[in-house]
């Protein structure tokens, strides 16, 4: 099994709200235990995951970058991208 899916199976067997208000927190996770997959913002879906580009992870497992239906950005470079967006997530969803 793919290390990440055995982690986050084995560590996280019931549902915290990870994709439904705790994903920001979630992708923190994943990104600390796996520091090569950075998170990344999915603005649309107002979702974070942790991935390479072309594979995301999240709670419910794999996501491929071919079934999103929309542009991810590094969170990293969020705030660049449009800093009221930023505020407004840190606000809403970190704090």
């Amino acid at each position: 099994m793919d290390e990440v899916l055995e982690f986050i199976h084995r560590r996280f067997p019931v549902d915290c709200n990870w994709c439904t208000g705790n994903c920001y927190w979630f992708a923190t996770i994943l990104h600390q235990r796996f520091p090569q997959y950075p998170i990344w913002l999915f603005p649309i879906e107002n979702h974070f995951m942790v991935g390479d580009g072309n594979i995301f992870y999240d709670w419910q497992g794999i996501r491929y970058a071919a079934e999103c239906e929309e542009e991810h950005i590094l969170w990293d470079k969020v705030e660049q991208f449009d800093e009221l967006y930023f505020q407004r997530i840190i606000r809403d969803c970190v704090l």
